[in-house]
């Protein structure tokens, strides 16, 4: 898949399919929108280009940026996965989000994107003041003779699937239903950073990494998580928080790898939730604490045992 971000100049010499949406997240509607183009690809002969933004476009207008579920990196390795031929992060400014939305579809899709087909789910909006909704979409398609398909929202058990919802679930802790709406673990990557290795001396070593700003995190407390090493899949617990038993001021991501000992210190990891297990606490000595560590290590085991079943 070809990666095209921080320029304007997206020039396509061939034909294409065009997918339009932020894609945070890659979640299941996400995913219905790329099933979608592969069938039309595969029938017209057009390659497939996924069309976002970078930054989000509510950093740059509105009053309330919206963290995020995904980094770049993860959002492009996600794509990756569904067989797309090129991924374009456009660049999004305030003079950008002036341009009409006739003048986007003519000017980026036609033009430079050459789209025969445009893609884009029923909730999407685009152009100056978000004037161009799926409606107004089929308008253009018509006048400039390109075709346009509008993909319904998905719901699971009476939820709508968006980034919007799912980005709820995360920051409440029901990792679970965030899951199965995202049709992934959600995941966090990281490069690990040294710590204050005080989980060596109580027979718990963890790898740590550090949060970022424009990331949506879970809350505060411990998680069951699996984590990626050297391609290599294993169990772990994770804990978001400040360590207040040793009196941390800032916020951590920890990890106890099961049956891994090995320094990581620069390597990038992978850390994919599953379930939350309990609140960070304040433990009164390390003993209480290390007891406690035993305990949920034991419960996480049981739980991941059990999805195997």
């Amino acid at each position: 898949m070809q990666y095209i971000y921080g320029t304007t100049d997206i020039k396509q010499r061939e034909n294409s399919i065009v997918v339009l949406g932020n894609f945070d997240g890659v979640h299941r509607g996400h995913q219905k929108l790329f099933e979608v183009a592969i069938k039309k690809a595969k029938e017209e002969g057009l390659q497939i280009v996924v069309f976002s933004f970078y930054p989000h476009p509510s950093w740059i207008i509105g009053n309330a940026p919206k963290p995020l579920l995904m980094s770049r990196r993860e959002k492009e390795e996600t794509i990756k996965n569904f067989h797309i031929d090129i991924l374009i992060e456009y660049p999004f400014t305030r003079e950008f989000a002036s341009v009409s939305a006739e003048k986007f579809f003519v000017d980026v899709l036609m033009k430079q994107l050459k789209a025969k087909v445009i893609i884009i789910g029923s909730n999407y909006y685009f152009g100056r003041n978000q004037e161009g909704n799926q409606y107004y979409l089929y308008q253009l398609g018509q006048k400039y003779q390109c075709k346009v398909c509008v993909v319904d929202t998905l719901k699971i058990d009476s939820k709508t699937i968006s980034s919007s919802t799912i980005r709820d679930l995360i920051v409440k802790g029901d990792i679970q239903t965030a899951n199965t709406l995202l049709g992934h673990p959600y995941m966090i990557t990281g490069q690990v950073i040294q710590g204050k290795m005080l989980g060596r001396t109580i027979g718990f070593p963890t790898i740590n990494i550090k949060t970022e700003s424009d990331r949506i995190y879970p809350p505060i407390g411990v998680y069951a998580t699996k984590i990626i090493v050297y391609n290599e899949e294993y169990w772990g617990m994770t804990n978001i928080g400040y360590n207040p038993t040793v009196n941390g001021t800032d916020k951590m991501i920890e990890t106890h790898i099961f049956d891994f000992n090995e320094q990581l210190y620069n390597q990038e990891v992978k850390i994919y939730f599953y379930d939350f297990m309990r609140p960070e606490q304040k433990f009164a000595s390390l003993d209480l604490l290390t007891e406690q560590l035993g305990r949920d290590k034991k419960q996480i085991q049981v739980f991941f045992k059990s999805l195997e079943k």
